[in-house]
């Protein structure tokens, strides 16, 4: 088990400046920076074993993943982000003309770009609203046609930070025999999850933000049922039985969800997602989302003294590790996220509002200097 404070011990951006932007992306540790530096040694040297050693690693890595959401390894496949796990599902499915696709207008383009692109084939893509930012089953339920064929929700919201009920949206779509998919890239890594009683059929999740990876990394989720249902758009060696047969091209496609991966890979950020993702296994997730609650509360609590007012007010179950806040005087917001910029406080601007997003090795004392930031700036 590795402690808060070993947690923070490894990262160099520590004193240098307050990072609170992990809803982006995020700093790499040090174990992350010399796993990738020793591949490198490997390969610099032309070792002829690094091939071997980059698939071993790919195969840690999987069993990681599959750990950090509650799934057999067998049901990941390496993805180079978020988007490109989705378009496997959105170009997998049998579409038919007048088939209906859910989502929330406000997600991120990962999520919607790739349904979109179906509108040729005659699939409609129809958006829900939620004003208040609570994104919840009542409002897709509403929404529901005889023809809705699959609903896709990011488990928690980039814009707002809603957390969303995923087991009572599962119940909803399964009832209806309509597909469950997610996008989790705000979520893994730093909310617990478990796919498997949360019913989800399919999730697709960048490396790149909370499970704190290099950029290129990542992976989609699939079930078993519904792998079955899915067509191969994309076809490549990596994806067959025994890859390096690479003369027999009537073998067979794995059983398993790596008949989705393509030929050569990303490995030294494979390499540095395997630590990233080891690392947090070993903090643990539960003690990871209770510390990020906490910094976040503490923060909350903080602006009450300060111009400045939280956006939106959930209850405690659909509360993330992302918190939107805005100045009282929402054009002042630019100019605040600036001088953050300059002063070494590194946020988000989004929507017209601040986000603020801290992880496992930001600390107390590391909110309350933030605060102090905020107070120069009202």
């Amino acid at each position: 088990m590795i402690t808060q404070e070993q947690f923070r011990s490894y990262f160099d951006v520590v004193g240098q400046r307050l990072f609170f932007n992990h809803a982006a992306y995020s700093p790499i540790s040090r174990p992350v920076v010399n796993a990738i530096n020793g591949f490198f040694e490997h390969r610099q040297m032309g070792n002829p074993l690094s091939w071997n050693i980059a698939v071993d690693h790919m195969e840690g890595l999987r069993s990681n993943y599959g750990k950090l959401i509650g799934a057999p390894a067998e049901r990941i496949a390496h993805m180079v982000n978020t988007v490109s796990g989705i378009n496997v599902l959105a170009n997998g499915l049998d579409w038919k003309s007048g088939d209906h696709i859910l989502l929330y207008v406000d997600e991120f383009p990962a999520n919607v770009m790739p349904f979109l692109n179906l509108k040729d084939r005659g699939v409609e893509v129809e958006f829900i609203t939620a004003p208040d930012g609570r994104v919840t089953p009542e409002l897709f339920e509403a929404a529901l046609k005889p023809q809705t064929k699959l609903i896709s929700i990011s488990s928690v919201q980039y814009l707002t930070g809603f957390r969303a009920d995923l087991k009572i949206l599962s119940e909803l779509c399964h009832s209806r025999n309509i597909i469950f998919s997610v996008d989790a890239i705000q979520s893994v890594g730093v909310v617990p999850t478990d796919v498997t009683s949360l019913g989800i059929d399919f999730m697709a999740v960048g490396g790149h933000k909370w499970m704190m990876s290099p950029l290129g990394t990542g992976f989609l989720y699939v079930t078993e049922a519904l792998q079955a249902r899915l067509k191969l758009v994309h076809r490549g060696y990596m994806g067959h039985v025994n890859p390096m047969d690479f003369g027999n091209f009537e073998q067979e496609l794995t059983p398993d969800a790596r008949r989705f991966e393509l030929g050569a890979f990303n490995a030294s950020g494979i390499v540095g997602a395997e630590k990233a993702t080891g690392l947090l296994l070993e903090c643990g997730v539960e003690n990871i989302f209770r510390h990020v609650r906490k910094l976040i509360s503490q923060f909350e609590w903080g602006l009450k003294e300060l111009p400045y007012r939280i956006m939106y007010e959930f209850e405690a179950d659909e509360q993330s590790n992302i918190c939107m806040f805005t100045h009282t005087e929402v054009s002042r917001n630019e100019s605040i996220f600036q001088e953050l910029s300059d002063s070494g406080v590194n946020i988000s601007l989004r929507g017209g509002g601040l986000r603020f997003a801290p992880h496992y090795y930001n600390t107390q004392g590391e909110i309350e200097q933030f605060l102090l930031h905020l107070l120069r700036l009202k």
